[in-house]
């Protein structure tokens, strides 16, 4: 489960944008995982509380914003990709070779207090 280590690096990465803007803890933050990450989202929300226990976000709200995968068909332009068919148009079945979104994890928005 390496969304204990994801919940860990979050948690590092919020902390230090909380002492640069002098808040005291942070009471929400909102993360934006791709579809094609390898990141379960509930397997960080499950993460979440134990990782924050002790530290400026404990007891803190993670919302998670899925991106979905978006990929450049070189007959349709940019199209969502579907999991079940990989990297390959819904259209007309042609690889797509970029991934133009849908893999990102980041961290979006942060409420301190």
């Amino acid at each position: 489960m390496h969304e204990a280590s994801i919940a860990l690096s979050l948690i590092g990465v919020a902390t230090e944008a909380l002492h640069q803007h002098g808040g005291e803890r942070i009471t929400a933050l909102t993360v934006r995982i791709g579809q094609w990450s390898a990141v379960v989202p509930e397997a960080l929300q499950a993460a979440f509380p134990a990782a924050a226990e002790g530290t400026p976000l404990q007891g803190a709200r993670l919302s998670i914003v899925s991106v979905p995968g978006v990929g450049a068909c070189p007959a349709h332009g940019p199209v969502e990709l579907q999991l079940a068919l990989g990297l390959r148009c819904p259209v007309c079945g042609l690889p797509t070779p970029t991934l133009l979104q849908g893999d990102e994890l980041e961290l979006d928005e942060l409420e301190l207090a």
